[in-house]
């Protein structure tokens, strides 16, 4: 018999992938200073924190890649100027985040599952998988 999984395990398993695929998708390249980055000063940093914003963790389009200096002496410190600047870079990725955080949906735990077991370990379809599930949970 399988072992039953937990909400908190399929959402630390699926933000692991997130994570490798956001570095790769911007190519280990700080979003902020435009230099390239690497193991423990290759972050991963939510727009849309975790904490507040729970339901958009696992979103890729919530994610950019920074240094681990600009992560927390920047993005954490100076919120209006680089929410400013993560406008002014990814427009639409800003507009989406507005309206993700307005509906504030929370992914159910058997999608989670189910994503969990429909993406490669290695993150690379991380983002496709992603917004298949959604759009199955919207209709």
């Amino acid at each position: 018999m399988a072992k039953k999984r937990t909400r908190t395990w399929y959402i630390n398993k699926l933000f692991d992938k997130a994570k490798k695929y956001v570095k790769e998708r911007d190519n280990y390249i700080c979003q902020y200073s435009g230099k390239k980055v690497s193991g423990s000063n290759c972050h991963c940093s939510h727009v849309l924190n975790r904490g507040t914003h729970s339901y958009a963790a696992l979103d890729p389009f919530n994610m950019k890649t920074l240094s681990s200096y600009y992560h927390l002496h920047w993005w954490h410190k100076d919120v209006l100027h680089s929410s400013l600047w993560f406008r002014q870079k990814f427009p639409d990725r800003y507009d989406y985040l507005m309206i993700l955080a307005q509906e504030k949906k929370k992914i159910p735990t058997l999608a989670l599952e189910q994503l969990h077991e429909n993406t490669k370990a290695d993150g690379s379809d991380y983002a496709e998988q992603y917004f298949l599930t959604l759009e199955d949970l919207n209709g």
